[in-house]
Parts: C-alpha cells; sequence; structure tokens
C-alpha cells in the first residue's frame, strides 16, 4: 500500500503549479484547517466540484444539468480504489512505487476528468483536496470512513 506522510510544503508547490488560480485559496485553506474531518473535506470539495452552491454575487438564471454520478463522489472512488483497496487498477503505481503526491493527483485528475469528460483543470483542485484529506485524516482512518457500504439484501 501507499504510505505518503503529510508534507505541507509539498502540497503549497503542488496547489501553485497544478490547481487553477481561482481555486487555489480554498484549496491552500484547507492546509490551516485545524483537526479537520472529513465532513470539512467533503463540504469543500463539493464547493470546488460545484455540487454545492454558496451564497454569494452569481445567480443562477437557468435549471442546472443534474448529474446523477457526483464528480466529489467519483475523485474518492479513485482514491479508494488506490489507497484502500488492492485492486488491478493501480496496480503498476503500487509496484513502481513512484507514487508521490504530484504523481497522485496527476494519475486521479486525469481518470476523472477522462470519465467525466471534462478539462484536468476543472478537477486538479479537488483531486488535491481529497489526496489532502487522505492524509490528514490517516489513511487507515479514511479507508474505513469511505468503505463503500453494500446494500441490504431484499
Amino acid at each position: 500500500m501507499c504510505d505518503l506522510p503529510l508534507d505541507v510544503d509539498e502540497f503549497r508547490s503542488l496547489i501553485g503549479e497544478l490547481v487553477p488560480a481561482h481555486q487555489q485559496s480554498q484549496v491552500l485553506s484547507a492546509l490551516e484547517l485545524p483537526g479537520a474531518t472529513e465532513t470539512d473535506f467533503d463540504q469543500l470539495g463539493t464547493a470546488l466540484t460545484g455540487e454545492q452552491s454558496g451564497s454569494g454575487f452569481i445567480f443562477y438564471t437557468s435549471t442546472g444539468a443534474h448529474s446523477k454520478v457526483s464528480l466529489w463522489v467519483a475523485i474518492k472512488a479513485e482514491m479508494y480504489d488506490l489507497f484502500c483497496t488492492k485492486s488491478n487498477k493501480y496496480t503498476a503505481e503500487r509496484k513502481e512505487g513512484v507514487l508521490t503526491v504530484k504523481n497522485i493527483v496527476t494519475i486521479i485528475a486525469t481518470a476523472v476528468a477522462a470519465s467525466f469528460n471534462v478539462a484536468l483543470g476543472v478537477v486538479t483542485g479537488a483531486v488535491t483536496l481529497a489526496l489532502m484529506c487522505v492524509l490528514k485524516v490517516g489513511r487507515n482512518a479514511w479507508c474505513a470512513i469511505n468503505e463503500p457500504k453494500l446494500a441490504a439484501p431484499n
């Protein structure tokens, strides 16, 4: 499995390099959250992906195209697949030992962007935030919180 330490300086550098300028302050603010929880990151993540609308000066003039699949949930599912399972999808990355913070963000963002047919920059900030959450909360705790729940038998 992949056990990366949370390196704040590495994240700051990554955010400056990969995260779009309009998202950088939100993602950087997550580094400074004392005692951050999964819920804190979920709120920030859904705000970055546009799945949670906050109050502001933007007035929506049409009904949104609500997808049945959440971009934030898809990002977390990819993180779960990489950090919490031994699935074949990320076997090569795990074996090669090249999983740095930058590589993980790039790999996950590319996978999610391709599956949603969006530009890489659309998801990079949210993927960075999700990885930060995994490392801040702790991989084992994060995996336990995000373990898919099996449906109850009928």
